[in-house]
């Protein structure tokens, strides 16, 4: 976890979720990081571990040749991914099972501006697997990094539910149905055009950005973005406007990641 965001509790429902309990997707939903063509990046949940204990992963697998769910399961359990943790659970769900019950508001997309459902690249048939992690030794523990060090290492129960979805979909089926909000939402490189979505997420005119702003459930605290940056500059600079205070920002290898605060009113 990055140590300037703030240290949160391990929920109540995740301490006590035992393998056959219900799943309260309410309160896995709410204040979690949802995070949108995604891939498998862990470098989000590496970050954000602590400050939030609930990861939701999107992406449609518009651009993989390989079947999805397979691709999901071989990374979720790789015995070198999420090092540190052991899995406790693992179970599918349909929407069906995931959704609250408030009404869900589609979105329209907007001809000439967000681009069109039908011009991207084809997705993988839905599915969603939610697995629960806990610290490989049944113990919390945390590895404080040096006082120079920007992050430390946390290994508490966590919630990763991965869907196979459109991004802005999946957004407003949960989130509205829940009436909740993430804590943070995270835009790695989401590929827009040639990269296979039918939106730019980052733009804070096209839909993404709108499904986000109306959600009933309020706003993120927080916004992540980044992705490849050979020149240094370009997430250094305001995507949307009312998150605009920057709180973290590190460029390495060629990859930047930049965290953006909601606008102090």
């Amino acid at each position: 976890m990055l140590k300037i965001l703030p240290r949160e509790p391990v929920p109540q429902w995740l301490i006590s979720c035992a393998p056959g309990d219900p799943i309260p997707f309410s309160e896995l939903v709410k204040n979690s990081i949802y995070y949108p063509a995604c891939g498998f990046d862990g470098d989000v949940a590496n970050l954000c571990m602590g400050y939030s204990h609930s990861f939701i992963y999107v992406d449609n697998f518009c651009l993989s040749t390989k079947p999805a769910k397979q691709s999901v399961y071989e990374n979720l359990n790789h015995p070198h991914h999420f090092r540190g943790f052991k899995k406790i659970y693992q179970q599918e769900y349909s929407y069906d099972e995931m959704l609250g019950t408030h009404p869900i508001k589609e979105e329209e997309a907007m001809q000439g501006i967000d681009g069109h459902p039908d011009t991207g690249l084809a997705s993988h048939e839905f599915f969603s697997i939610l697995t629960i992690f806990e610290s490989s030794t049944g113990v919390d523990r945390e590895f404080t990094q040096p006082e120079r060090a920007t992050i430390h290492h946390i290994y508490e129960r966590m919630a990763f539910l991965y869907i196979c979805d459109d991004g802005c979909r999946a957004y407003e089926k949960l989130f509205q149905s829940h009436l909740e909000k993430p804590k943070a939402i995270a835009m790695i490189q989401p590929g827009n055009a040639f990269g296979g979505n039918w939106t730019n997420y980052y733009d804070e005119q096209q839909i993404f950005s709108r499904i986000v702003h109306k959600n009933p459930g309020g706003k993120p605290d927080i916004i992540i973005f980044g992705g490849q940056d050979s020149g240094g500059g370009w997430y250094r600079k305001v995507f949307w406007q009312d998150y605009c205070e920057q709180i973290y920002y590190r460029r390495i290898h060629g990859k930047a990641v930049a965290f953006w605060g909601k606008r102090k009113s």
